[in-house]
């Protein structure tokens, strides 16, 4: 498998990827997420939502529960996967504090994310 990082900005990162099988890449994300301590929450197409914490607690108890939501983007074209990597929440039921928890909870997973898809 080989990772080029294509963008990168505060809210998102693309890679593209080549050398490997839809389903390995699959496989591979699953694995990276899950030791991350996300869950799978969802798949639409080609959008897939993976959520650590709970939502209805830090909509109850603000930035003392830790909830974030990451969403993949995986696109296809021959040979060629385009992953996009973006925040899918921005903290703001935590106020100010939340909102800072999400920003560098994604900092730690692009950089995470990095040193996995390179490996």
């Amino acid at each position: 498998m080989q990772a080029t990082l294509v963008d990168f900005a505060k809210d998102r990162v693309i890679y593209n990827i080549t050398g490997c099988t839809a389903e390995e890449l699959d496989n591979k994300l699953n694995l990276f997420f899950s030791s991350e301590g996300y869950k799978l929450k969802s798949t639409e197409g080609e959008v897939k939502t993976y959520e650590k914490g709970n939502r209805v607690m830090r909509i109850l108890f603000g930035a003392f529960v830790k909830y974030n939501k990451q969403a993949v983007t995986i696109k296809h074209q021959g040979d060629l996967f385009s992953l996009l990597l973006q925040k899918d929440s921005s903290g703001m039921s935590g106020g100010l504090i939340g909102m800072n928890q999400v920003k560098k909870e994604f900092a730690r997973l692009t950089e995470a994310f990095k040193l996995y898809i390179g490996s």
